[in-house]
């Protein structure tokens, strides 16, 4: 389940991976329940993290914790990518005492996380539950991509909710990927399947360069959409007449080159990752 994700989303699938055999002495814990590891995006080497939902809800262990710790450290030391796949119900109760404190206890992935900002791509895609601490993973992310009607992100589940203060709320509501796109403004992309959410994922990641310390490629230029009307003519001269921003952005970058961000929240401010000449650009429009 967890590696056909990978799958799609590395181009030969892992190359390398690290702590396969955690927890090999639990029976019903392979791997324990978080698969990391290396492997190629457009040919690029990145470092990927996906919780396996199979394995106890894709909860964390102590060896879960070291494990995404370590990945963390090798994105680090690689200066290159990091992709989180979520898809856990955050920390197991019976291993609670284990993974908290310390240097290397959970904590330090959400330190790793901010360390690691500004200087490497982290992006994350959420499949399902982020439970908890979990959902503090999302939140330190570059970019989240979440899966309509799957995915969710929430500190306390609507059964709590209902146990401490009496509210009833459902899922969606508390945490969906709906009500996080459009309202909260915690994801940044809806995708209504996994393939396209992996698919938004490899296309963004295709924008930047691997660290701060590179320059992105510069792709292959193109001209732009062909459009019957010219600029001066897309623009009204009456500056009280509306009109369609995204015709203007397409007739300025290069062909089906635009990868919007946040989409459904805002809708009055586009933005998003295009390019000119065949270079990285960004966009922010206002759209009338």
């Amino acid at each position: 389940f967890v590696r056909e994700r990978l799958e799609l989303l590395l181009d030969d699938g892992l190359q390398s991976e690290d702590g396969l055999y955690a927890n090999c002495l639990a029976g019903d814990l392979p791997a324990d329940g978080v698969v990391t590891g290396i492997g190629k995006i457009h040919g690029r080497t990145v470092c990927v993290l996906a919780n396996d939902s199979t394995i106890k809800a894709g909860s964390w262990g102590k060896r879960t914790v070291e494990k995404m710790i370590r990945i963390q450290e090798t994105a680090e030391k690689l200066n290159c990518p990091l992709l989180y796949l979520v898809d856990s119900a955050g920390a197991r109760i019976t291993d609670q005492l284990e993974m908290f404190p310390g240097r290397r206890g959970a904590g330090r992935i959400f330190y790793n996380q901010v360390k690691l900002s500004g200087k490497v791509p982290q992006i994350c895609l959420l499949f399902g539950p982020s439970a908890a601490g979990g959902a503090y993973i999302p939140a330190f992310c570059d970019i989240v991509v979440m899966v309509e009607g799957n995915a969710s992100m929430y500190l306390g589940s609507p059964r709590m909710a209902e146990m401490v203060i009496g509210e009833k709320v459902d899922l969606e509501t508390m945490g969906g990927a709906k009500m996080h796109c459009s309202v909260s403004g915690c994801g940044d992309v809806l995708a209504k399947t996994e393939q396209e959410a992996i698919a938004y994922a490899r296309k963004y990641l295709s924008y930047f360069p691997n660290n701060y310390a590179e320059r992105g490629k510069v792709e292959a230029p193109k001209p732009p959409a062909s459009f019957d009307k010219s600029i001066d003519e897309l623009i009204p001269k009456n500056q009280n007449v509306p009109f369609d921003m995204y015709k203007l952005i397409e007739r300025i970058i290069d062909e089906d080159s635009f990868c919007e961000v946040k989409k459904l929240f805002a809708p009055e401010l586009i933005t998003g990752l295009g390019r000119i000449n065949g270079q990285s650009v960004g966009i922010i429009a206002n759209q009338p």
